[in-house]
């Protein structure tokens, strides 16, 4: 049996595990869901590492006719969310240890449905089993912002469940109109079906997935969830959801996007021109909105949908250089996002509070984690020899040798903004001291190795970054080439 579908038989057994341990001994819990998460991590591993000969990989589940299968599948493309999956959960896990003390044993159960549908959405090849993934993946999203149970978590859960749904309607409605108009929902079945219909039709349908899976990673203006959700999370579910849901969600609307439509598609119609500008918008709102905020977790909520917005640049461009650089960004600000959120809840501990004004002098209390995190706030701005640097320097490249000379200005733009609200915080930590009540937390292992060893992989990355490009530099082939996908998941 391959391995990929080992990344939903696993998930799926430690949620049943769970809740017989829980049952009858809470102590096998722990051991249950970080060996779970430790095998997981190392199947994404094993594919990175031996990507050139093993990828593409098709596994057939129940060996059908591949026209009618349910296909999972990994392909380069694939690789850029599997270097999050080889991460983020386990991190996010060793974190949550100390921090989530009410009813853990839920918790875990609801990563892991989380994982299990994501998982799901990244390999599946048809629609139908990639909208059960996306339920999945969105209940468990709902239910671990209002993990709390908090008046603020309670609202901002509420606010994510009716926004998200409608989400879901859209992207049903366009499911549904693309089967009715393609007569299948096999992904590689749908490319040569979609060029017969007419193009308005063809419109219609891509803006339908754009918006219904746009609500899920933020999109402007569909973005009002994310800042209420992530204030009132926990920090475990923050990183996860920032550092490797999201960009699911982003992933799979690009596949669909560049698999069923086509590049020519777009370059045709005013849609590449459409989507940058979208990526532009998205970008320059999410600094102009983290400028106003007081809330630590508000601000990088912001951040992350204006880094996004580099992102939605990247890959509107249509070309091979915008795919890298997009695939790279991705990656890049996943990793050093989730080192700031580690960071953030680690000063939390301090001050009670994600106020930016209750951290005044905190750097005379916890000096290493105060210099940590304002070495991270100044990478995220893209700073040499940052890893943001260098996929904002490919993001440009990209941009300018594709000829979009106004995006790339506002590339450089929006990086003078994101300095004025991470210099916010950095002045306050270091100005100033109003005193804190109780004894100070001293730090646990599980609390500052993921910042350091996020913070640590940001370095690496920055400095030697063709070890993400080797592993992301054949993706385009997947995406610009319809027939390679088409190939892979039909044969022939």
């Amino acid at each position: 049996m391959d391995l990929l579908i080992w990344l939903i038989i696993i998930p799926l057994f430690t949620i049943f595990s769970i809740g017989i341990f829980n049952y009858i001994n809470k102590k096998f819990v722990l051991p249950v869901v970080f060996t779970s998460a430790i095998l997981q991590s190392g199947i994404a591993i094993y594919y990175i590492i031996n990507r050139n000969n093993l990828l593409p990989q098709l596994y057939n589940v129940g060996n059908w006719q591949r026209d009618i299968a349910i296909n999972l599948s990994i392909d380069n493309f694939t690789l850029v969310i599997f270097v999050l999956i080889a991460i983020m959960p386990l991190l996010s896990l060793l974190y949550s240890i100390t921090e989530i003390q009410r009813k853990p044993a839920k918790f875990y159960l609801l990563i892991n449905v989380l994982l299990l549908g994501a998982s799901g959405m990244v390999m599946t090849a048809d629609l139908f089993n990639f909208y059960v993934f996306f339920e999945i993946a969105s209940i468990s999203s709902y239910a671990l912002v209002a993990f709390r149970d908090e008046d603020i978590s309670l609202e901002a859960a509420f606010e994510y469940l009716i926004i998200g749904s409608i989400g879901s309607v859209f992207l049903l409605l366009g499911i549904v109109l693309t089967y009715q108009a393609t007569g299948t929902l096999n992904m590689a079945m749908i490319p040569g079906r979609m060029a017969e219909i007419p193009v308005i039709t063809r419109q219609v349908l891509m803006s339908l997935f754009i918006i219904g899976l746009g609500v899920k990673f933020a999109l402007v203006p569909l973005h009002a969830w994310m800042p209420d959700a992530y204030q009132g999370s926990p920090i475990s579910y923050i990183v996860l959801s920032s550092g490797l849901v999201v960009n699911v969600y982003f992933f799979v609307l690009v596949r669909i996007l560049f698999i069923f439509f086509g590049v020519e598609f777009f370059q045709e119609t005013i849609f590449t021109n459409l989507i940058v500008g979208w990526g532009v918008l998205s970008m320059l709102f999410g600094h102009g909105a983290a400028l106003q905020q007081d809330n630590l977790k508000r601000l990088f909520a912001y951040s992350t949908i204006a880094q996004l917005g580099y992102v939605i640049i990247a890959f509107g461009l249509g070309t091979e250089a915008g795919i890298v650089a997009g695939s790279f960004h991705l990656i890049s600000h996943a990793l050093l996002k989730g080192a700031i959120f580690f960071t953030a809840g680690n000063l939390h501990k301090a001050t009670g509070s994600y106020q930016i004004r209750e951290m005044k002098g905190m750097a005379e209390k916890m000096p290493v984690m105060s210099i940590i995190f304002v070495l991270m706030l100044i990478a995220m701005v893209g700073i040499p020899p940052s890893n943001i640097f260098v996929s904002k320097w490919l993001i440009l490249s990209a941009a300018v040798e594709a000829g979009y000379l106004l995006p790339a200005f506002m590339i450089v733009f929006g990086s003078f903004l994101s300095l004025g609200y991470y210099l916010r915080p950095v002045i306050t930590i270091y100005t100033g001291y109003t005193g804190f009540p109780g004894k100070l937390p001293l730090l646990k292992f599980n609390e500052y190795f993921p910042t350091l060893l996020l913070a640590g992989i940001c370095l690496i990355i920055g400095l030697f970054p063709g070890y993400i490009l080797n592993i992301i530099d054949t993706a385009p082939e997947f995406l610009l080439e319809q027939s390679n996908f088409i190939i892979h998941i039909l044969g022939g």
